[in-house]
């Protein structure tokens, strides 16, 4: 039997992020995954045999603000939704924040702990809610095994007293950066080469979902099997793909970003039907690998990612 992962639960000490819980996991892969209770339980930085993968943007890892949204994207992932995604909207007397609400709360951290099998599992609840209306609630539970280099995350998300106009919206912000994000970055999605994303202009494009599971893999054409990121998820849970990208002199940021509503206004939007009694509940999991044992894409040819 492997090495049972570890875990440890911390507070972070000076800084913009002074006072924060952190959760730390590594495990007998050298994976190392830090997540953050009070971002609703988001990945920050991951590091496979110390090689970061996340992209960190210069206010750190610090909880948002309301209104801050823009400024507190760094992270492996970070959850918009669910009330809202996307831009900032007012609609039908409601307003609706930038990347909705759910990731500027707290959660409450149900357990942590390492099961019999090695692995690190961790468990919390996020709710958002408005007074005299409707209140969504998250349920995130994460597991890191003890001998791989992967992330499972299962969410189950519940939409209580729903008004006209209210939904569960859901996506998921997965922000890759130096040093998989340079200039012979490769992305394939389904097994095809994109050379259409990897580019030298900073831009943002949605598109349906493939088909069956959807599979995105970021590599880097040098040959560093360390230096590889492949995401899973379900078309008929998540059926768009959104991608975008920031170019920098280092490499910038690549986001890729499984959603359940296309790039379109919410009075474009069909909205949920209700549930029994009045609840709408929706179900997500996503899949990160890294780094060696990544299944690999068929090999074509692909496009490089250049910088400006």
């Amino acid at each position: 039997m492997p090495e049972p992962a570890a875990l440890r639960q911390l507070r972070l000490d000076g800084g913009p992020a002074d006072g924060s819980r952190l959760i730390e996991v590594t495990n007998a892969a050298g994976l190392s995954v830090d997540l953050l209770p009070d971002r609703c339980l988001d990945l920050g930085q991951v590091r496979l045999n110390g090689v970061p993968f996340a992209w960190v943007g210069p206010n750190g890892l610090a909880p948002a603000a309301p209104g801050e949204m823009d400024l507190a994207l760094g992270g492996l992932m970070c959850t918009c939704g669910f009330d809202h995604i996307r831009q900032p909207e007012a609609h039908r007397g409601g307003r609706y924040p930038l990347h909705g609400s759910m990731s500027l709360r707290r959660a409450q951290v149900e357990a942590a702990w390492v099961r019999p099998d090695g692995s690190a599992k961790i468990r919390a609840r996020v709710v958002h809610g408005v007074a005299g209306g409707a209140s969504w609630t998250l349920v995130r539970r994460i597991t890191i095994p003890a001998d791989r280099a992967e992330i499972a995350i299962e969410d189950e998300v519940e939409l209580r007293s729903p008004a006209d106009g209210d939904r569960v919206m859901a996506l998921y912000h997965v922000n890759l950066g130096p040093p998989l994000i340079g200039p012979d970055t490769v992305v394939t999605v389904a097994g095809q080469p994109r050379p259409d994303l990897p580019g030298s202009a900073p831009g943002t494009f949605c598109e349906p979902a493939p088909p069956g599971a959807t599979v995105v893999e970021v590599g880097r054409g040098i040959g560093d099997a360390r230096v590889l990121f492949r995401l899973e998820a379900a078309a008929d849970q998540l059926p768009w793909l959104q991608f975008h990208r920031r170019i920098a002199p280092d490499g910038g940021l690549f986001c890729v970003e499984p959603a359940t509503h296309d790039r379109r206004l919410r009075t474009e939007l069909a909205p949920d039907g209700p549930g029994p009694e009045g609840t709408v509940l929706r179900r997500f999991r996503l899949l990160l690998r890294f780094g060696r044992g990544v299944p690999s894409a068929p090999k074509r040819s692909g496009q490089k990612l250049s910088g400006p």
